[in-house]
């Protein structure tokens, strides 16, 4: 009876008295049937030294007991505590194609997972994916269970949406490669084949359907970067706009498609401007106007 008793409570270690004098000490109500007087409860550290209430009194195990955000904390010392047993590891460096593929949680999933308001900031939620980030970087042969385990907890549900979506396109059963593009109001669908030069537009020629030569030479302009002009032919179908909007619709159609055949040839059609369609179009009209900013003519007199 006289040993001391330690109780487990999450983590705190909460030293108790001994039972005989936990007895006598706790709150005992003494009534008299006359009175109906209830003694103030006997406090039973009164007589303890400084030393002994220093030894007794509950001390938190972790110092984010003390904190405002409670399940924030005890999430960045989940992470740290696998960062530190797994420290040994070899690493490797992530590729930014990773990196762009795979994504955490929003900062909006975190705060609706922790349930804690305001009390989350952008601040907090940066540290948290600095650490996943670094627990990323273990040899993914020597990638430990626990890991595994927290790292797909904190994967967003639309982690992998971007690395499903942006999958390497290939020649469909006829060997054709196929582009889409727009320009202006302006709408085109190309395959592309290896050939001999033959371009068909909506099953014209494309003499027959541009009587504009600066329209044929833009559908024409992609086969000049890359140097193989006559060893593709070219079957468009094309809607809305006008000859500028068809022909360069095409063109960034046809740009796209010799990617799929040859995925080198990206970097020249990029600096040539032909991988990023153009989104400017023609200003409406305005009330009042002659055309989006023309004025009619104002006579004096």
């Amino acid at each position: 009876m006289t040993s001391r008793l330690i109780t487990r409570f999450r983590g705190l270690h909460i030293p108790q008295r001994p039972l005989h004098q936990t007895a006598l000490g706790l709150n005992e109500f003494r009534r008299t049937p006359a009175t109906r007087y209830v003694e103030p409860p006997i406090q039973i550290t009164e007589n303890l030294t400084l030393p002994e209430l220093n030894r007794i009194r509950t001390v938190p195990t972790l110092n984010t007991f003390y904190g405002g955000n409670p399940v924030h904390d005890d999430n960045m010392n989940k992470l740290r505590a696998l960062i530190t047993k797994y420290r040994h590891l070899p690493r490797r460096v992530l590729s930014p194609e990773e990196i762009k593929n795979i994504k955490f949680i929003s900062f909006a999933e975190y705060t609706e997972k922790t349930k804690s308001g305001t009390r989350v900031r952008k601040v907090h939620y940066n540290e948290l994916i600095a650490l996943l980030h670094k627990l990323r970087t273990i040899d993914l042969q020597l990638m430990p269970k626990p890991v595994m385990e927290i790292l797909d907890s904190y994967t967003g549900k639309t982690a992998d949406r971007t690395s499903e979506r942006k999958t390497n396109k290939t020649l469909d059963d006829l060997g054709r490669a196929k582009g889409k593009a727009k320009r202006k109001l302006a709408q085109a669908k190309v395959y592309l084949v290896k050939g001999d030069g033959q371009v068909l537009i909506n099953g014209k020629s494309i003499v027959e359907f541009f009587p504009n030569v600066y329209a044929r030479k833009s559908v024409t302009y992609p086969f000049q970067v890359i140097d193989q002009e006559g060893q593709y032919n070219v079957f468009a179908r094309v809607s809305g706009g006008g000859f500028t909007g068809k022909s360069e619709a095409i063109m960034y159609a046809i740009a796209k498609a010799l990617i799929v055949f040859n995925p080198l040839l990206k970097p020249r059609l990029s600096r040539a401007g032909l991988m990023t369609s153009d989104t400017r179009i023609v200003e409406r009209k305005k009330p009042g106007k002659l055309k989006a900013r023309k004025s009619p003519t104002w006579v004096k007199r």
